[in-house]
């Protein structure tokens, strides 16, 4: 898990120096030039997307993200248990079916190319794709846990001699 989290991370850095680089390029081109490039902000838009996905999954991972958990704080024992195991399982059907929503899109949106790149719109999405391959993944190891915590709990404990 520690690899795929690293993999996310580096990815993450490597989108967003490109997407600093195209904008880096575009602002000198078109202010100190005067001779605006027509593929750096298109460029750096595509860079953005992989950097949040990618950076999104990493987050999530490291439970980085901005939750709200007043009434999962304030509940103890079996009932905290129960609300976070409902928690995790509905973040996965919610994530599931953004992924499969991301790939329907990404399938419609292949024969439309962008102006200035003049590559698949599709590409914007796969970032958006390989983001949220990645939060499954960590969310799933997190749900494993919610679950195993449950089970721990509800087993019969024996009675010392």
């Amino acid at each position: 898990m520690k690899t795929i989290l690293r993999l996310y991370d580096i990815g993450a850095l490597i989108s967003f120096c490109a997407m600093m680089g195209c904008i880096l390029i575009e602002v000198i081109s078109r202010n100190i030039l005067h001779l605006p490039t027509t593929w750096a902000e298109e460029a750096s838009r595509l860079f953005c997307v992989w950097s949040v996905f990618l950076g999104s999954a990493s987050a999530w991972r490291r439970k980085s993200h901005i939750v709200i958990d007043v009434l999962l704080r304030r509940l103890k024992g079996r009932t905290h248990l129960a609300l976070r195991l409902l928690v995790d399982i509905l973040s996965a059907i919610f994530l599931i079916a953004i992924w499969f929503g991301t790939l329907s899109i990404m399938k419609v949106s292949y024969p439309s190319k962008t102006t200035a790149l003049e590559i698949s719109i599709s590409y914007f999405y796969l970032g958006v794709f390989f983001g949220l391959t990645g939060m499954i993944i960590f969310h799933m190891a997190q749900l494993k846990d919610a679950a195993a915590q449950w089970f721990d709990y509800h087993r019969p404990r024996r009675q010392g001699s």
